[in-house]
């Protein structure tokens, strides 16, 4: 199986970005990058979920409309 590609950004972290980061990963035997890509993809799921949870209460609370537009 080939690795996903990826692409390389530049990102100024803070100091204390960079310290909490390090720590996390030797918390969890991982690697400041894999920590990184991790929260990453913790961020991206949560907003993935909210944006879902929005969508769904708009369609609930417009579903008699939603009926009336698909029936016109």
């Amino acid at each position: 199986m080939t690795a996903p590609a990826r692409s390389k950004k530049l990102i100024a972290f803070r100091d204390d970005q960079v310290e909490a980061i390090t720590a996390i990963a030797a918390d969890t035997h991982g690697t400041f990058t894999s920590t990184v890509l991790d929260a990453v993809d913790a961020y991206i799921a949560a907003h993935d979920h909210t944006t879902q949870q929005i969508v769904d209460r708009i369609v609930s609370e417009n579903a008699g409309l939603l009926d009336r537009l698909r029936d016109a």
